[in-house]
């Protein structure tokens, strides 16, 4: 594979794991002021409580209002807390009104009196405003009434008459007697009428309702612990996003696989594009398909390999482009088309082009942070240049310069014993020939002497040979 083609597939692996990082910054930081939001408006319950003068009431009475005011605003912090808008408001709202408050724009009545868990006073108020229940209002009572009404409700007339004391007695079979009188009077049933509030009778009593807004907090924090751990979860590398990089990078390469080939055919046969032929294109779109399948297990791979090996995205794009580079070569070394030398020393080239790309589609993105094209021009610089050093520098790249190199040392490795041989024969001729230079010299000087004292020459040439 192509390195430029590998770093723009692992370009575009960075960039779905960036935009799941941003994605997960973003949600954090709108929980963060969702989790703002929710405590605030906790808080605004803590400041209605801390000033007991001000709420209506006698103190056996108080928590009236305070179960109105905790309704609100723990229901707005419930749905601040997972991102909702809140729905619950005081605006418009008198606090001597036939609404106590009011919820998705409709009128509440807030009703904590424990005669007949709270339906009497509900009877009572649609007695005193009959148009409440028709102009969309209904009716919340504590949460532990409610409960306990729904599992009456259950209940036969036979069973209800013959409920001990301990466990509603006769005051069970009042409240479904004033549930029936309800829904006659409004055609509406219970549910549609009443709603269950977010705490129980006992829990907005004066002297406990502090602890009930703590408990609330802490209930409000463990859910946006809960939404974090699943914005976190949400951010992790995932088999479905790894078949998404898989599937853009297929596509990636096949279109520049494409434009290869097509160029390639066009420049090798030099032929106009209406000229080529029905095998041209078939050739041009089995590379076109080779490419694919490559570009899609190259961003597989690439994805994991980022993702799990904790790799950078430029060097898992290197790695993967070299083991594809080998892969090709050892497929010509099985094919007896290269020989065992050509595939060590083409190892060398191919591995250092992928370590170039890599380094320049690294660079590339730090100086153009702009998604995949800082990466492609990185790429394509670096291996340009390296290119450029290798023809230049290197008289065709590092396999001829390696290939020089080891040939060099072969033919010395061959011929260095003849070369040992001629040179120890040569120092052999050279001392015999200095040996007999000196033989001659002697001999001329002992003739010159034999002449001047006129002694016998055959003699004295026998001395010398002997001597």
């Amino acid at each position: 594979m192509n390195d430029v083609t590998a770093q723009s597939i692992g370009g575009v692996v960075d960039c779905i794991n960036q935009i799941r990082v941003d994605r997960y910054i973003e949600n954090i930081r709108f929980q963060d002021n969702n989790l703002k939001g929710a405590i605030n408006e906790l808080k605004k319950a803590r400041e209605f409580l801390a000033s007991p003068d001000h709420i209506l009431g006698s103190v056996k009475s108080k928590h009236g209002e305070i179960a109105e005011v905790f309704e609100v605003r723990f229901g707005n912090a419930d749905r601040i807390i997972r991102g909702e808008a809140p729905n619950y408001s005081f605006d418009g709202v008198g606090r001597t009104a036939m609404e106590d408050y009011l919820k998705n724009n409709l009128p509440i009545q807030s009703k904590f009196v424990q005669s007949n868990l709270s339906m009497d006073a509900v009877l009572d108020h649609l007695n005193k405003y009959p148009d409440f229940v028709s102009e969309g209002g209904s009716y919340c009572i504590p949460k532990d009434f409610y409960d306990q009404i729904q599992s009456w409700a259950k209940l036969s007339p036979k069973e209800l008459s013959r409920l001990p004391s301990s466990e509603g007695g006769k005051i069970a079979g009042n409240v479904i007697e004033r549930i029936k009188e309800l829904e006659e009077k409004t055609g509406k049933s219970f549910q549609e009428l009443v709603e269950p509030a977010q705490v129980e009778y006992g829990e907005v009593q004066l002297n406990r309702a502090g602890d009930t807004i703590d408990t609330k907090e802490q209930e409000i924090i463990e859910v946006d612990g809960k939404r974090r751990e699943e914005y976190w979860k949400m951010a992790q590398a995932s088999v479905k996003e790894g078949f998404k990089a898989a599937g853009i990078s297929a596509a990636i390469s096949a279109v520049l696989s494409f434009v290869t080939s097509l160029f390639g055919a066009l420049k090798s046969k030099e032929k106009r594009l209406d000229e080529l032929t029905k095998e041209d294109w078939k050739d041009i779109l089995k590379q076109t398909g080779i490419g694919a399948v490559k570009g899609g297990a190259s961003g597989g791979t690439i994805y994991a390999l980022v993702n799990c090996a904790g790799m950078s995205a430029p060097f898992a794009a290197a790695l993967v482009s070299s083991a594809l580079g080998i892969a090709s070569l050892a497929i010509k070394l099985g094919r007896h088309e290269i020989s065992f030398d050509d595939f060590m020393y083409n190892i060398l080239d191919v591995s250092v082009e992928t370590a170039v790309s890599g380094a320049g589609a690294a660079i590339g993105q730090a100086l153009i942070p702009v998604p995949v094209v800082g990466a492609i021009i990185g790429s394509l610089v670096s291996t340009t240049v390296l290119s450029f050093v290798k023809k230049h520098i290197f008289d065709g790249g590092y396999y001829e310069l390696v290939k020089k190199a080891s040939y060099e040392k072969a033919y010395s490795d061959e011929y260095f014993s003849l070369v040992k041989a001629f040179d120890k024969c040569s120092s052999s001729v050279n001392e015999s020939l200095m040996e007999y230079t000196r033989n001659m010299d002697l001999f001329q000087s002992r003739r010159n002497r034999a002449k001047a004292d006129d002694v016998d020459l055959n003699q004295t040439l026998y001395d010398i040979v002997n001597s």
